[in-house]
């Protein structure tokens, strides 16, 4: 799989599959920043990105809350929520040194509200389609 396709997906479990696919062949250093309505898959995407990572996805919720989870697996992921921020209220939390960390994966879902696109981070646009397709754009940037 390319990090720049346009996937339509027709179950959570296909939408966790592609993810859990983009996981397994993550070497480290990478930012995914996920954009999408309520309900239209993002923690379904990072439950199958930290499968990838060989983290149990069971364990995985989102920090909607506590703003930062970390999870340890072949890779540390660490899984950011910006819902309950305004845009650009991240700045002096500490995020830019994740985003930094060379053996770990950073995974943030509502993403728009960062701020700013990190050098490098792959952007995941998942659309709401219907009750079970999702359209997942995968766009890579340099």
């Amino acid at each position: 799989m390319n990090l720049s396709d346009e996937i339509i997906t027709q179950s959570p479990e296909a939408t966790f599959a592609v993810a859990q696919q983009i996981g397994e062949q993550l070497t480290g250093g990478a930012v995914f920043l996920l954009r999408g309505d309520l309900g239209a898959g993002k923690t379904v995407f990072a439950k199958g990105l930290a499968a990838g990572l060989g983290i149990d996805p069971v364990d995985v919720t989102s920090p909607t809350f506590t703003l930062v989870n970390e999870y340890e697996g072949r890779l540390r992921l660490y899984h950011i929520d910006l819902y309950r921020l305004e845009v650009g209220a991240c700045f002096g939390l500490g995020l830019e040194d994740l985003l930094e960390e060379k053996n770990a994966v950073v995974l943030i879902e509502w993403a728009e509200r960062l701020g700013f696109v990190p050098a490098g981070a792959t952007l995941i646009n998942i659309e709401y389609r219907d009750d079970s397709e999702r359209r997942i754009t995968i766009t890579e940037r340099k």
